[in-house]
């Protein structure tokens, strides 16, 4: 509903000059992430999966060349929701999707053009879904695997320590990234944090701007909210076995999970129907439980 202006507000923003202060430009990115199989030696057994995320080569300066996550500035006559949304059905050819807005990195210097402001939207999608529109935009993509594991933790007094890396990986196995994640956490109720970042000599490729810190965050978040909400089954069929749910979690996770069943609860039901025509053993198939409601 428009709000109605005073005399006096109206005169006030007719004289407004929007050049007193600095205006930064401001940028969505779009972390798309996905599941896919890996390859099994025994093709009668479930398929484990594993964590993919898009990337596109950069055209143009600065860092022309190099793999950046999906994005660009948001138009000034829409909202951050349309842009994301925008670039979402842009770089992939789809919409209707499960997006959500991540954190806003504001860091000084992130961006040698000027000062950019980039707000990071996670999609979470199933790959059949994506259609990538490689001939329209001539876009250069990759579907990248992605994990994150811990290789260290020291315990201090007032401070714990953790070293992780990071590792992107094509599809086709042409292109490695691997960053040194280090962690800092303070002992106290705010767990303050400090993260710095380092590529592995063993990359032959990096990325663009600070898109590994932007990785490294949607991919904590991501891991924390698959625990109390069931963000995940947006990379699932409307049916699914457990096994394949059980697949997907601890493929986010990069572990794995023990007494899953009991650990979805009621998240998900069991249906009447049975998943059959393939080499495995037919299994009963469980969907989504619309009444669901996470409870502390």
């Amino acid at each position: 509903m428009k709000k109605k202006l005073s005399n006096k507000e109206e005169e006030f923003l007719n004289k407004y000059d929007v050049n007193i202060y600095e205006r930064p430009s401001v940028t969505n990115d779009v972390i798309i992430f996905t599941t896919d199989d890996k390859l099994e030696k025994n093709s009668r057994k479930v398929p484990k999966k594993g964590m993919q995320v898009l990337l596109v080569r950069r055209e143009d300066y600065p860092f022309k060349d190099k793999f950046a996550i999906p994005g660009g500035f948001v138009n000034i006559n829409e909202s951050l929701e349309e842009g994301a949304l925008r670039k979402l059905k842009e770089e992939t050819g789809i919409d209707n999707v499960y997006t959500e807005q991540l954190y806003t990195f504001g860091d000084l210097n992130r961006d040698p053009r000027t000062r950019v402001i980039s707000v990071g939207n996670i999609a979470l999608i199933s790959k059949d879904k994506i259609n990538l529109q490689k001939e329209e935009k001539n876009l250069k993509s990759e579907w990248f695997w992605i994990e994150k594991n811990l290789i260290e933790s020291q315990e201090e007094e007032r401070y714990l320590l953790n070293r992780y890396l990071l590792k992107l990986e094509s599809e086709d196995e042409k292109h490695i990234i691997i960053y040194e994640v280090r962690e800092k956490i303070e002992k106290s109720i705010s767990k303050k944090k400090e993260l710095s970042y380092s590529l592995i000599e063993d990359s032959n490729e990096e990325l663009a701007f600070d898109h590994y810190k932007i990785l490294d965050y949607s991919l904590d978040r991501i891991r924390n909210k698959i625990e109390y909400t069931p963000i995940a089954l947006n990379l699932l069929p409307r049916l699914f076995t457990v096994k394949e749910l059980q697949n997907v979690y601890e493929a986010i996770m990069g572990r794995e999970i023990l007494n899953f069943r009991r650990k979805m609860g009621d998240m998900i039901i069991e249906t009447d129907e049975i998943l059959e025509g393939r080499p495995f053993r037919p299994a009963k198939m469980f969907k989504f439980n619309e009444n669901f409601v996470h409870e502390f």
